[in-house]
């Protein structure tokens, strides 16, 4: 890099300037001349690195700004997913409800038409008892019409049929008449519910597939914004060499300075002792917390222990609603799955698991107990997070984020603690 080579260049100048001293006090005013050009030359080149490191801020700021910008649009499409998916499940529910019911009303429907079956033919087996006794075969042969709007096979019927017969064919007719009805505003009704359905799931797919992309732009984004910070963090660690090194010359230069001094003041050459170039100054960018909780305290249970054992094991599984794995999860799935696994059964939603379990503050929280926080979009207790210990927490956070381990207060300042076992 241009900056190390110059910082270099420097060094070998102080190495000559002390050359130059040591030589006698004839090349003194040159010696005094080259350090006040080492410093000015220094200061520079340290104006110049300042420089790039505000185009450095800048060009990182505004990345920052879109990471923020895309977390926000992915948090508010993951929020509208769940939402879509819970509108899915009750669009699903009404239409079985609804295929149920036409089910039902297609079995009274068969029901009637045998019923009026049966009295056809005893319609027919009367009208033959009354034709071999007495009567007239063509007015009878009307009463077999299929059109029974007919008048004369109406008065052939009442001539023939006794008033419960009648009453029964009346039944019928109008019992099938309210079921064909039924069945009518079932079928427009299926149809609706149908089209809701697919509205839903493209509405939804559509969402979800915003979400990928946000994603995706979300991880160029941070890529780049990392490959900044760690340029700025070698910046400034060159910063700070060269303000170690302007120093130092600038340290030496004064010592210089007093040396000649000294030596026109006593007329004798002296040597000037060199205090040694202090090393560069360096600055090390502090790792992101990584690695493993620590580890449990005495009193944790073997439940426990397996729980959340289990619980991590799922980290970098997708989030999907109203999933308890084994292969996806949301956040009170995956913690019943946990518990299960430990042999303690604790229901999936989240408010009936704060009211299967122990209530505890959070000062007594150990590693495997269930952290409760309220949503915006889901209300009291809407989300959950298994404590792991050391301030962190396992979780399944929402549409678009897989299993991951985070602080206690990422998802804001939790307002429940449990106990299962």
């Amino acid at each position: 890099m241009r900056t190390c080579r110059h910082v270099g260049n420097e060094r070998r100048r102080l190495l000559s300037a002390q050359r130059l001293r040591a030589a006698g006090a004839g090349r003194r005013s040159a010696l005094v001349a080259m350090a006040v050009g080492i410093v000015a030359s220094v200061a520079a080149s340290s104006v110049c690195l300042l420089a790039g490191g505000t185009a450095f801020a800048g060009s990182i700021a505004s990345d920052q700004a879109q990471a923020n910008q895309l977390a926000s649009q992915i948090a508010t499409t993951s929020a509208q997913i769940d939402h879509l998916s819970y509108l899915y499940d009750q669009a699903q529910t009404s239409y079985q409800t609804t295929q149920d019911q036409l089910q039902q009303v297609r079995s009274q429907l068969a029901a009637a038409v045998a019923s009026a079956s049966a009295a056809r033919r005893q319609l027919r087996s009367d009208a033959l008892a009354a034709y071999m006794g007495n009567g007239n075969a063509v007015s009878y042969a009307l009463i077999f019409s299929t059109d029974m709007t007919n008048e004369a096979a109406r008065a052939e019927y009442q001539q023939v049929s006794d008033a419960q017969l009648s009453g029964a064919i009346d039944r019928y007719r109008s019992d099938e008449h309210l079921v064909s009805q039924k069945q009518a505003v079932l079928s427009r009704e299926r149809s609706t519910e149908q089209a809701t359905l697919a509205s839903l799931q493209t509405t939804r797919q559509q969402a979800q597939a915003a979400v990928a992309s946000e994603n995706a732009q979300l991880g160029s984004v941070k890529a780049n914004l990392q490959q900044q910070l760690l340029a700025q963090a070698h910046a400034i660690e060159l910063q700070r060499e060269q303000a170690a090194a302007r120093a130092a010359a600038a340290q030496q230069a004064a010592a210089a300075a007093r040396a000649a001094q000294s030596e026109q003041a006593s007329g004798t050459s002296a040597s000037a002792s060199n205090g040694g170039t202090p090393g560069a100054g360096s600055y090390v960018v502090p790792p992101p917390p990584s690695g493993p909780p620590p580890p449990p305290s005495a009193g944790w249970s073997q439940e426990a222990a397996v729980a959340v054992q289990t619980a991590m094991a799922q980290v970098g599984k997708p989030y999907v609603w109203g999933a308890a794995g084994p292969d996806s999860f949301d956040c009170s799935g995956l913690v019943m799955y946990s518990w299960q696994a430990a042999g303690v059964d604790i229901p999936h939603y989240s408010v009936s698991q704060y009211g299967a379990t122990t209530h505890i503050t959070q000062a007594e929280l150990q590693p495997g107990d269930i952290v409760f926080y309220n949503s915006p979009y889901d209300g009291y207790l809407g989300h959950e997070a298994m404590y792991i210990g050391g301030g962190q927490v396992v979780q399944a956070p929402m549409t678009g984020m897989d299993v991951m381990v985070t602080s206690i207060t990422w998802a804001g300042p939790p307002v429940a603690f449990s106990r299962p076992g």
